[in-house]
């Protein structure tokens, strides 16, 4: 869950909005070089904007991404592993878009169920480990176009640099870990032909991230939690709060 709150001199003109996504996933092997990722998310967004209550749930939009392994471990060296993975993939309008993009309780831009447009993604994943102490650095960028309705979301640029333990007993194990995420957003634009900036867009984030992932034979489950250390969004204007991520997983 994400917890976002606009500030503003009155009251009457605050807002403040609660984003939670359930998203079903899943990864296919081609061989032992070539990744398929699916993601079907389930946005279930409300809050209230100059106080007027919104609430918005629906199907958002539809991910497919192809990841190949570029560096796998090196069977010579047995306490050093590590892993490269890069690819890329896009983005469909699968999910509900009203195409308004003025800030009213049927069309907040940023809690619509879809964005009303095809987006292209890259995104790299590099994992190193020294017999139980590794470290995770991922990195992706959404290159973003407009929709039907002409409104364009900014490119976005969201990676990461976690380190982690890998404790195991048997058929149990369990990774404790912590780190930083820095999210980066360009401006939206309102109706992107005739580039109308959308000045309270765009901005900054960077998070401390802790959380535990855990195995046991083929089941599996994550917790991460993320708190904001400094931000700085849509002139400051915008303020984002701590977000909690849970996942479930089973391996085939």
């Amino acid at each position: 869950a994400k917890q976002a709150s606009l500030m503003a001199p009155a009251d009457y003109e605050r807002a403040y909005e609660f984003n939670n996504t359930l998203q079903l996933w899943g990864r296919y092997y081609i061989g032992n070089r070539v990744q398929l990722f699916a993601f079907v998310p389930y946005h279930m967004n409300s809050g209230s904007d100059a106080g007027n209550p919104f609430k918005i749930n629906g199907i958002g939009d539809v991910s497919l991404l192809v990841n190949a392994v570029v560096i796998k471990d090196d069977s010579s060296c047995k306490s050093w592993h590590q892993t490269l993975l890069t690819g890329g993939g896009i983005k469909m309008p699968t999910g509900k878009y009203t195409g308004l993009s003025t800030l009213d309780e049927q069309g907040l831009p940023n809690v619509q169920a879809g964005t009303g447009s095809w987006d292209f993604i890259v995104n790299a994943n590099y994992t190193v480990r020294h017999q139980k102490t590794g470290i995770n650095v991922d990195a992706s960028y959404t290159m973003t176009t407009a929709s039907n309705a002409g409104y364009k979301y900014g490119n976005r640029l969201n990676t990461g640099l976690l380190g982690f333990y890998w404790w195991q007993k048997n058929n149990l194990s369990i990774l404790p870990q912590a780190g930083l995420r820095y999210e980066y957003s360009l401006h939206d634009y309102d109706n992107y032909s005739r580039k109308w900036l959308n000045e309270n867009s765009g901005g900054s984030i960077v998070s401390g991230t802790i959380g535990v992932q855990s195995y046991y034979k083929r089941y599996g489950a994550k917790v991460i939690y993320n708190i904001p250390v400094a931000q700085y969004y849509a002139a400051n204007n915008v303020i984002v709060g701590a977000r909690l991520e849970t996942s479930l997983f089973f391996l085939f």
